[in-house]
């Protein structure tokens, strides 16, 4: 491999024009406009005339996006990992504490905002992992106290939905190939989790169906058994919903099907090892798919 030398500095703060950092890394200065349009992975600052300039940290950056892109990883999904590595811990927690404040006051708005700058910033999985989840599990526990916390978890499930609907427009259209079947349970009303890993699924460009929650089983096997999915992911939460019938049929029908989801531990998977967390999700689905997760 060719080791490319550091671009010369524009200026005595060390800042890059676009052109430079695309003679550094090797990729045109076309492709890293995109990546900063699309993705988030752009420069430190601009100047007035709308002049994109880098920094050390935006190179060091880029050129983990463009190491990824050559080994085959989608330029989406390669975005949300350079994202993720480039967060500390106490950047999550200063947004979570932000995003709390404002579903704890229903500031729609302002959760909004909030929402599109942490899926943007952080990149999906690092969005979910360390701030969303930890701030859910954070008002159900509150819940569970005693406090009034439910419309302040309501209010921040519906934000959290329509963001990600929000984040996904730019991804890639649906190919033609067999997509991954994601649903809930019948009597599931907890699908965000599953919304996360569809919304990945689509940023690194394998198809997806996500049927959401409470699907009716009988719609659910015939949807299955029409689109002949590369698999089938059943969701659960909590030990109420798991629907073990419902697995066996699909398994009957000869769908492949997975168990996802905390609420199968007591009853089991039958097919496999339940799989439970975004990043197991994500491989066993890429995997299926003839993809390899990185």
């Amino acid at each position: 491999m060719t080791t490319r030398p550091e671009p010369e500095v524009t200026d005595r703060a060390s800042w890059w024009t676009t052109g430079q950092i695309a003679t550094a890394i090797g990729v045109s200065p076309v492709v890293l406009r995109a990546w900063d349009s699309r993705y988030g992975v752009g420069p430190a600052r601009r100047g007035p005339g709308g002049q994109r300039f880098y920094g050390p940290r935006e190179l060091q950056r880029l050129r983990r996006m463009s190491a990824l892109v050559n080994q085959g990883v989608r330029a989406g999904t390669a975005a949300g990992l350079v994202l993720s590595e480039a967060v500390t811990p106490a950047q999550s927690r200063l947004r979570a504490d932000e995003i709390d404040q404002a579903a704890a006051a229903i500031d729609l708005p302002a959760l909004a905002v909030l929402l599109d700058e942490l899926l943007a910033g952080h990149g999906t999985i690092a969005a979910w992992v360390d701030v969303l989840a930890p701030v859910l599990r954070r008002q159900g526990e509150r819940w569970r106290a005693g406090e009034r916390a439910f419309a302040a978890e309501w209010a921040l499930a519906g934000a959290i939905s329509a963001a990600l609907q929000r984040h996904v427009v730019g991804a890639p259209p649906p190919s033609g190939e067999r997509p991954v079947l994601l649903a809930c349970c019948a009597t599931e009303r907890h699908p965000l989790p599953l919304q996360v890993l569809a919304t990945v699924l689509r940023e690194a460009g394998i198809p997806v169906v996500f049927l959401g929650e409470m699907v009716a089983p009988d719609v659910l096997v015939r949807t299955a058994v029409r689109i002949e999915p590369v698999l089938v992911l059943l969701w659960s939460m909590t030990p109420y919903t798991a629907d073990a019938p419902l697995l066996a049929e699909l398994a009957r029908r000869g769908v492949p099907v997975r168990a996802a989801g905390p609420g199968w531990y007591p009853v089991g998977g039958r097919n496999g090892p339940v799989l439970n967390g975004l990043r197991v999700a994500l491989r066993e689905a890429s995997a299926r798919a003839g993809r390899v997760w990185p």
